[in-house]
C-alpha cells in the first residue's frame, strides 16, 4: 500500500508534466516528515516490531496468488460490463480512496495525488521501452501479473506480440478473461526458478524480443538463476529492461541507508546489479537510480542491458 494521507480535494495536472517536471508535485517533503506518511521509520529504528519474512515460493504464493490476484480475479468475475486491464489496476490500487501519497524521485520526496499512480506507471514504462520498440517484434514480461504492462504497451505499439509469464494461477486466469479478444496478448505460466522459460522458447531464435521485469525480481533472494536462464536466449534478446528496486544503487545518505535496511528487513533482492555487472557476456546500457518510488524506501530503478554482439551471433 502506498504511503498516504487522506485528502478529498485531489488536484489534477496534465500527465505529461508529471514525467518532465518534479515542480508539478504538490510540494517537496522533508525527510524528517516521512514518519507522518509511513510506519517504516519506526520499524527501521526498532521502535516498533517487525518480523522479517522469508521470500520463499510459499510466501509469494500466499501474498500474491491467494491474496492479491485472487481478489483481482473475483473483481473481474463480478463485472457485468466489459472492463479492461486499467480497471483492474485501479481496483488493485484503490487510489480513489487516498488523497496524496509520498513518492520519491531522484533521492527527493514529494507529495503526489494518488490517482496519478496508474498513469504515471504507464508513462514511465513507455519512456524506457520506446527506444527498442521499432527493433523488436515481441515483448516478453516475466512476473507480469495479469499483464497490465503488456496491455499498456500494446495500446502504444499495436501489431506486436505481447507474451507474459506469471507464477500466479489466479493472475493467469484474470489475464485470460481480460484478453479473450486480444490474440496478440497472452499470459502463461512461468516460474523464475525454472531452468528454462517456455515463453522465450516459443519465441524462436529468429525473434527479436524486448524482455521486461517490473518489481518482480525484487521477490527473489538472488537473481543468479534468472540471469543464467536468460543467457540461454541471448540469440533472441534485443534488450532487457529491469524496472526494479536496485539495492546496490542505494548510497550512504540517510535515505539510502534506510532503503538498504528496508530491503534487508523485507528479504528483497540485493544482488541483481552485481550479477549483471559480473557477466562478461552482458553490456549495461543504463542504470538510473530512483526514477520513481510509490514506496519511497523501495523505489524503482531502471537497469537496461543487452547481450554483447558476439553472444547474439554465436548462440
Amino acid at each position: 500500500m502506498p504511503y498516504a494521507q487522506r485528502n478529498k480535494n485531489v488536484l489534477h495536472h496534465p500527465l505529461q508534466k508529471i514525467m518532465s517536471k518534479t515542480s508539478c508535485f504538490a510540494r517537496k517533503i522533508p525527510l524528517n516528515e516521512l514518519p507522518q506518511w509511513s510506519p517504516w521509520p519506526e520499524r527501521l529504528l526498532g521502535i516498533k516490531g517487525w518480523q522479517t519474512p522469508r521470500r520463499t515460493v510459499e510466501k509469494i504464493d500466499s501474498e500474491y496468488d491467494k491474496d492479491k490476484y485472487a481478489d483481482c480475479l473475483m473483481f473481474v468475475k463480478r463485472q457485468k460490463e466489459i472492463i479492461d486491464a486499467s480497471d483492474v489496476k485501479n481496483y488493485e490500487l484503490r487510489s480513489g480512496n487516498l488523497g496524496k501519497i509520498c513518492i520519491s524521485r531522484k533521492g527527493k520526496l514529494y507529495e503526489m495525488p494518488a490517482d496519478r499512480i496508474a498513469d504515471f506507471n504507464a508513462n514511465l514504462l513507455t519512456k524506457y521501452a520506446k527506444p527498442f520498440m521499432k527493433k523488436v517484434d515481441t515483448v516478453v514480461e516475466i512476473g507480469c501479473g495479469y499483464g497490465i504492462n503488456l496491455w499498456e504497451l500494446s495500446k502504444k505499439y499495436p501489431g506486436k506480440k505481447y507474451i507474459g509469464g506469471e507464477y500466479s494461477k489466479n493472475a493467469i486466469e484474470t489475464a485470460s478473461m481480460l484478453y479473450e479478444n486480444s490474440p496478440l496478448i497472452s499470459v502463461k505460466y512461468c516460474n523464475f526458478y525454472d531452468s528454462t522459460y517456455n515463453i522465450l522458447e516459443q519465441c524462436g531464435a529468429n525473434s527479436k524480443v524486448l524482455l521486461i521485469t517490473r518489481h518482480a525480481i525484487e521477490q527473489l533472494p538472488t537473481a543468479e538463476n534468472v540471469i543464467q536462464t536468460l543467457s540461454q536466449y541471448f540469440d533472441r534478446l534485443v534488450a532487457v529492461v529491469h524496472m526494479e528496486p536496485i539495492h546496490e544503487n542505494c548510497d550512504n545518505t540517510l535515505l539510502g541507508m534506510m532503503r538498504k535496511k528496508y530491503t534487508k528487513m523485507n528479504d528483497y533482492n540485493q544482488d541483481l546489479l552485481s550479477i549483471v555487472q559480473n557477466r562478461n557476456d552482458i553490456e549495461i546500457l543504463r542504470n538510473d537510480y530512483d526514477v520513481y518510488g510509490v514506496s519511497p524506501l523501495n523505489p524503482t530503478s531502471v537497469l537496461i542491458w543487452k547481450p554483447k554482439e558476439k553472444q547474439r551471433k554465436i548462440t
